[in-house]
């Protein structure tokens, strides 16, 4: 007979739990309780096959929660009828967790591909060639872009025009002026 359960386990990891909080380890458990270390070792892990019949398992848990300040029941599981209804009773929950933990690899990928259609449907079909009617208006802003600039060059070449001549106006009017200062001091000749 099997005597090691998913509760039974369940049961001793609240027992390490709270060895480990006290800061204890099972040496001092067993000389401060005077259990033997193999039952200590036996109730954390849930496996009562060490205990030579059912009243030690019991009195030993018992002795060994009470130490501890544990409100825990004593799991039978030596009655068979209590095992299979607890086992039927952790099924279902097991099942949803296990599919979920055994499959977590396959939902992963399955989003990641799901996130890359998303990304290829919402691009369209778009094939990196541009469409006539954008080639269109491309070229239309292109003329509008080159007008306005040839535009601008020749308004400025205008304007350059324009004060280069009256550089030179203003240039030879200044050469044409004689500067002719007579000063009373210099003798005339």
């Amino acid at each position: 007979m099997n005597l090691k359960s998913a509760h039974t386990a369940k049961i001793g990891k609240a027992f390490i739990k709270a060895r480990i909080l006290r800061s204890l380890t099972q040496e001092e458990i067993a000389n401060l309780t005077l259990i033997n270390i193999d039952y200590i070792k036996a109730i954390e892990s849930g496996d009562y096959q060490n205990f030579p019949a059912r009243m030690f398992a019991v009195q030993y848990f018992e002795k060994y929660a009470k130490f501890l300040d544990l409100d825990i029941n004593f799991f039978d599981i030596y009655n068979a009828e209590v095992v299979d209804a607890a086992e039927k009773e952790l099924e279902p929950q097991q099942s949803k967790r296990s599919f979920f933990n055994k499959n977590i690899i396959h939902i992963f990928l399955i989003c990641i591909v799901f996130a890359i259609s998303l990304i290829f449907i919402f691009q369209g079909n778009n094939t990196g060639e541009p469409r006539e009617s954008e080639v269109q208006e491309t070229l239309s802003k292109e003329d509008d872009l080159r007008t306005n600039i040839e535009s601008s060059f020749e308004n400025d070449i205008g304007v350059l025009h324009k004060e280069i001549n009256n550089f030179f106006i203003q240039d030879k009017l200044d050469s044409i002026q004689l500067d002719v200062t007579v000063d009373s001091t210099e003798p005339e000749a």
